[in-house]
């Protein structure tokens, strides 16, 4: 009776872990993309007079991923720093940088606010990349 109980709990929870693994596939392969991106953009080098900037519930580095399924996927991280550099300094050492994306180098797009009274100015720098084809719409 045992032996019986025990076939038809495998007979159930293989064929049901298994779908588990297929249907995680392509979520866990975005998921480490995602990560590799990540990686990428919060190593490289900050341009001189500039730091990391926190800013209450801000994070160093916001990241996720929007759009997309297996085939298709959008992936954002977010870096706010603070400089005293201009914005067309900042400007030209990030369209300089060569962050690699998911399968070429990924976009880079800055958002600039004004000077603060002690001559610094914060910066979002934008890492974005898409990876697979344009039709589909959801997301792993």
């Amino acid at each position: 009776m045992k032996r019986v109980m025990w076939g038809c709990a495998l007979a159930i929870v293989v064929p049901l872990a298994a779908l588990f693994v297929l249907i995680m596939i392509p979520v866990w392969r975005d998921d480490a993309r995602l990560d590799a991106l990540y990686k990428r953009a919060s190593t490289y080098p900050l341009p001189p007079k500039t730091r990391h900037y926190f800013f209450d519930d801000d994070m160093l580095f916001g990241k996720n991923m929007t759009g997309g399924s297996g085939d298709y996927c959008d992936y954002r991280i977010r870096i706010t720093l603070e400089t005293a550099l201009t914005a067309e300094e900042i400007r030209n050492y990030y369209g300089k940088a060569r962050i690699a994306g998911a399968e070429g180098k990924a976009d880079i797009s800055l958002w600039f606010e004004d000077l603060d009274e002690s001559g610094l100015r914060r910066v979002i720098v934008q890492v974005f990349d898409s990876h697979g084809s344009d039709w589909d719409w959801r997301c792993t």
